[in-house]
């Protein structure tokens, strides 16, 4: 349907201030070249109206008419209506409109040749009230008019739900309806009140229906209270119109019992207090990963998840949003300096797979997202679960990208170069059957799934900015095996957090050559897993033939083998929480640390906390492993992942023969560890480079035409097969069951029996008890 032209009909009776600011607000938010304003003074008797009116002689786009004896704002609305011959907004002149009105509300009204009339949220407008219904509403704090008016745009849910009655200070009324409907009844409702209402009813019975514009907002200073005379009239009219449509005082009040503009309230209220303050950030991050920081929500927390809490908790001028999904729903948090904030879940129709490079139901969520939170850069860290959708939207909307690689998830969705048999794929050749290979045995592929996924790697990395890794070892094998990001990958090592406790001051310090102890304590931390090289210490613990050592399991056995070992001198500790290491590691006074990955990690948490505690370790010779180790000289380096090559070394450092202890110790008390401080002015610097660069060339993309948030709620638990919406359906109506029931006289009765009159409930419950005794009987 096509959109028609419009004009803005403003029936004035004194108050020029408050004109003038409408009419200022109108010049700077209308298009006065497709539109027009057309103010009528009804005889206002304040000669500053005509005094300010004179001032806008030959303004384009504006007409003014002077009624010749005073008409009441029906009589005037009715005038304006006729004069127009195109469609036609009813506006207040204690209004104040907001940038891109009335293309919104047209967009709305055109969106269903069902809807006769259009009315936008307002701080003051009975059941259009925002941010408390039905109420005279303050701007809140830290907001202006247009600032909030931006604030319900871009977080708006978009539903338009359809409303009893159009609200009379802002109203959109099609051409059409007032040619098949009439005018208001002046003859009736005389000088006003009840007018619209009646329109409205007459427009229901014609087949139509009037809407509630939920994406636009319009300041109504005036206030809904009645007194005196004008509240003698509104009487008499609500006695006339109820008169007429018996129906109609009915649906009003079942629309304010029930609330079906419920959801729109919440969403507002919920990111009201704190969409403040994003005026006062430079910006709102999104964080992508696998999982959260602060809930085991797909697995439990790993070296990722701690690296992005680092990030988050120190990040002073930025929102930051993490969003996870586990394939059947994506799940958003919101934090500020590491203070959690709020939480949204957005269910999937069809879930997602390794396979779904492309998913359209995730895309248009993660769309809405960045839009409605007005993100300004994402930061991945993870795409497990998550399809390649992220970079692309990002890019079409000019939203910078920054990916840190933790692992090789860009080589294979098993992200750790392994095959099925845990051996390292890059160490010879035949790497793509190899890939293909663990693939099948992993997930029963038949094609050559890996061709694709590297094809569709390729085309989502081209959309990236910056990639990111840990370590150095880690960004050349990218570069090497994914030339294209030669140009755009740096490395920024993971910072830690320095404590007073680790200090290694409990902590023996080996003054003599060799080692003069009569045991010794060797752990092993993290998730043991094969991938962490779990058949490795399995071997280890089991063929080393010395017997004056406690090996230490510390950490999650995710490998059968370690779970059902038993030897005198082997001692598991179970799972720990980051903060607990440090107390574990120093009550088992532990001699080495022993981290066994069999393939090239991009930086390992748990080396760091070795070295935090003055304990050297013994690495595989592969990735950041190896070139940490190098670099700081704090512990030894297998000759190869063999495990008798391992034995063998080992056996070297416990018998003395290459035994350089204190050295060791001293390298490490010596380095200086990249705090966590350090790590996020980085990125920090990073995120303003990016952004900095980007403006130059980029335009950010307006949302003002783009949907947004479909589902925006705080958490609630799903079992039983049930939909959100079924949830919060049945919530709504046992909530109006309550409220029903305890409005009811017999409520009424029980709880003054229950409070005040006790005495009598008791003996209620005698009686009935003898009358049921005594009928059975």
């Amino acid at each position: 349907m096509k959109v028609r032209s419009c004009d803005i009909i403003i029936p004035v009776y004194n108050a020029p201030e408050e004109l003038e600011e409408c009419v200022q607000s109108l010049f700077r938010y209308t298009n006065l070249k497709e539109n027009r304003v057309v103010i009528i003074n009804d005889c206002s008797p304040d000669p500053k109206v005509n005094e300010y009116l004179d001032t806008l002689d030959k303004q384009e786009g504006l007409i003014i008419l002077q009624n010749e004896e005073n008409l009441g704002f029906v009589g005037t609305v009715n005038r304006g209506m006729s004069f127009s011959q195109e469609d036609v907004v009813l506006l207040n002149s204690d209004t104040v409109v907001t940038a891109g009105w009335l293309e919104k509300i047209k967009e709305v009204a055109y969106s269903d040749k069902s809807i006769a009339t259009v009315t936008p949220l307002t701080n003051n407008g009975s059941i259009c009230s925002v941010p408390k219904f039905l109420e005279d509403n303050s701007i809140p704090d830290g907001y202006t008019v247009e600032s909030l008016a931006h604030f319900i745009e871009n977080i708006s849910l978009k539903e338009y739900p359809e409303i009893p009655t159009a609200v009379g200070f802002c109203m959109y009324i099609k051409r059409v309806i007032i040619d098949e409907v009439g005018l208001f009844d002046q003859e009736t409702f005389g000088k006003g009140y009840a007018e619209e209402n009646d329109f409205c009813c007459r427009v229901i019975e014609h087949g139509y229906k009037n809407v509630l514009d939920d994406h636009t907002f319009i300041y109504h200073k005036g206030s809904m209270s009645f007194k005196g005379d004008k509240l003698a009239l509104l009487n008499k009219n609500l006695k006339t119109l109820n008169a007429r449509y018996p129906y109609y005082d009915k649906s009003v009040h079942d629309f304010i019992v029930k609330n079906p503009l419920k959801r729109i309230h919440e969403n507002i209220n919920i990111r009201l207090p704190h969409y403040v303050d994003s005026y006062k950030t430079r910006g709102n991050i999104l964080y992508v990963l696998h999982n959260f920081f602060d809930e085991s929500y797909t697995q439990p927390i790993g070296g990722t998840e701690y690296h992005v809490k680092d990030i988050v908790s120190e990040l002073e001028d930025y929102y930051a949003f993490v969003l996870v999904t586990n394939g059947n729903e994506l799940v958003l948090k919101q934090y500020l300096k590491g203070d959690f904030i709020a939480k949204y879940h957005f269910p999937l129709r069809d879930s997602i797979s390794i396979q779904h490079f492309h998913h359209q139901e995730y895309s248009e969520i993660v769309e809405k997202i960045l839009g409605t939170f007005e993100i300004s850069l994402v930061h991945i860290h993870h795409l497990i679960r998550h399809s390649f959708d992220i970079p692309h939207i990002a890019h079409k909307l000019n939203i910078p990208v920054i990916f840190t690689l933790h692992d090789y998830y860009l080589f294979s969705p098993k992200v750790n170069l392994l095959d099925e048999n845990n051996k390292y794929i890059l160490e010879s050749g035949n790497e793509e059957e190899k890939f293909n290979s663990s693939l099948r045995a992993a997930y029963g592929f038949h094609t050559p799934f890996i061709k694709k996924w590297r094809e569709k790697v390729e085309d989502m990395s081209s959309k990236v900015d910056q990639f990111i890794t840990p370590c150095d070892f880690a960004k050349d094998l990218f570069i090497k095996h994914f030339p294209s990001l030669e140009s755009k990958i740096s490395t920024i090592e993971h910072g830690v957090t320095i404590e007073n406790n680790f200090t290694g001051s409990e902590i023996p310090y080996v003054k003599s050559e060799k080692k003069e102890i009569k045991e010794w304590n060797i752990g092993f931390l993290g998730g043991l897993a094969p991938n962490k090289g779990s058949d490795l210490i399995y071997k280890l613990i089991t063929k080393y033939p010395r017997n004056h050592i406690n090996w230490h399991l510390v950490g999650g056995l995710g490998d059968q083998k370690l779970n059902l070992l038993n030897q005198n001198n082997l001692h598991k500790h179970g799972e720990y929480k980051r903060e607990e290491l440090s107390h574990i590691i120093k009550k088992l006074d532990l001699d080495l640390i022993c981290l066994l990955s069999p393939w090239p990690e991009t930086f390992s948490y748990t080396l760091t906390e070795a070295w935090l505690h003055d304990i050297p370790v013994l690495v595989t010779p592969m990735g950041a492993l190896k070139e940490r180790v190098e670099h700081v000289k704090g512990g030894w380096i297998t000759p190869s992942v063999d495990i008798e090559a391992i034995i063998e070394k080992l056996d070297e450092i416990i018998s003395g023969e290459v035994y350089e202890w204190n050295d060791m110790k001293n390298n490490i008390k010596k380095h200086e560890f990249k705090t966590k401080q350090d790590m996020v002015q980085q990125y920090v610097d990073l995120y303003s480079e990016i952004s900095f660069a980007g403006a130059e060339v980029r335009e950010r993309v307006s949302f003002k035409n783009k949907d947004v948030l479909t589902s925006l709620r705080y958490y609630l638990p799903i079992d039983g097969g049930k939909s959100f919406n079924e949830y919060f359906n049945q919530i709504d109506e046992l909530e109006q069951q309550i409220k029903a029931m305890k409005n009811s006289i017999g409520w009424k009765v029980l709880e003054r029996l229950r409070v005040k009159e006790k005495w009598v409930l008791k003996f209620g419950k005698k009686t009935i008890y003898f009358l049921l005794k005594f009928k059975k009987i």
